[in-house]
């Protein structure tokens, strides 16, 4: 049965709330959204998950089987039935996931699901029944994954949000003395130079601090870890956490810690911005190894788009933005 509670897997949530499903039921929340009737319905209390989630995209959700990540812990499994023991694992195979893995819901209902298991064929839909112990789900013949799927579960950001987000943060960057950056949107901002876009852009705020640092050169910047002045009108930005919920927050943090080796700094420096560029580019010709996460199979760990081209190379070539 379902079970809810703040501490649950806490090396994973640090205390934060987190459901508890099998992982089959992922699917059964994509057909219940889709006017379907899974089995586990009330069981599981999985419509009371469904508003969970679609109250909090980033609710967290640990996903629990007969067994345990090493297929244990006996040779003769004694939780579910053999039917819904194999669609459990199907999923997790098919996310690259294991026994007590935690995923945030948007993680795994809206980027890794419908990537990895458009349909049921093969997980809940077996083209017909083998034997008494392999009965398919009746919702797995209908249509109501697919309309599931189509229709999503997790909420988008409002643009009216993003748009009220955008002038507020843009106001305090236009006010303030001291910027606030994380340390690898250092990297971004420079890539932005190196796309000649000069203007800004509503999805974030890069600009907005590269024209203060061009007006003022000497202007501080606080480096810290994790969101900063740049990130509130973000899509995949969830301001009640201060993260990105884009599958790259974990990506995001080691590009930080990245950064932060490379240049030899650490996190509440202060420097000014010409002091962090002359460093920068001093120290740092090639940004592969900072925001390349060499496993691009790997929602988490994939390359960030700023590898696709040639942007961070361009800005090198037309100089530091204040000269």
């Amino acid at each position: 049965m379902n079970d809810s509670t703040p501490t649950c897997n806490w090396p994973a949530t640090h205390g934060e709330e987190c459901v508890v499903l099998r992982p089959h039921h992922l699917l059964c929340l994509f057909c219940l959204e889709g006017g379907g009737d899974p089995p586990d319905r009330e069981e599981w209390k999985l419509d009371e998950v469904l508003g969970k989630i679609q109250e909090d995209r980033n609710l967290l959700i640990t996903l629990q089987t007969a067994f345990n990540c090493n297929g244990g812990p006996t040779t003769q499994p004694t939780m579910y039935d053999p039917a819904t023991r194999r669609k459990d694992l199907q999923v997790l195979q098919k996310l690259n996931l294991a026994p007590g893995d935690t995923r945030s819901a948007y993680w795994l209902l809206s980027l890794a699901l419908p990537r990895f298991i458009p349909t049921l064929w093969n997980v809940c839909n077996l083209n017909g029944e083998t034997g008494p112990a392999w009965k398919e789900c009746p919702v797995a013949h209908t249509e109501a994954y697919h309309r599931g799927t189509r229709a999503g579960i997790c909420p988008l950001r409002p643009a009216e949000e993003k748009a009220c987000a955008k002038a507020e943060s843009c106001r305090e960057i236009e006010s303030c003395g001291r910027l606030r950056i994380r340390a690898h949107h250092l990297l971004c901002i420079m890539a932005f130079w190196g796309r000649f876009l000069d203007e800004p852009i509503a999805e974030d705020n890069l600009w907005e601090p590269l024209v203060r640092m061009r007006e003022n050169p000497d202007i501080e910047i606080e480096l810290i870890e994790g969101a900063c002045q740049v990130c509130p009108p973000c899509g995949v930005f969830d301001p009640k956490r201060e993260i990105c919920d884009g599958a790259c927050g974990l990506r995001d943090r080691l590009k930080d810690l990245n950064t932060f080796q490379r240049l030899g700094l650490a996190p509440g420096d202060v420097r000014t911005a010409r002091e962090l560029y002359d460093l920068i580019y001093e120290r740092i010709d090639d940004i592969s190894q900072i925001c390349g996460g060499n496993n691009p199979q790997n929602v988490e760990w994939a390359d960030c788009g700023g590898l696709s081209d040639s942007r961070f190379g361009n800005a090198r070539l037309r100089g530091k933005p204040y000269e």
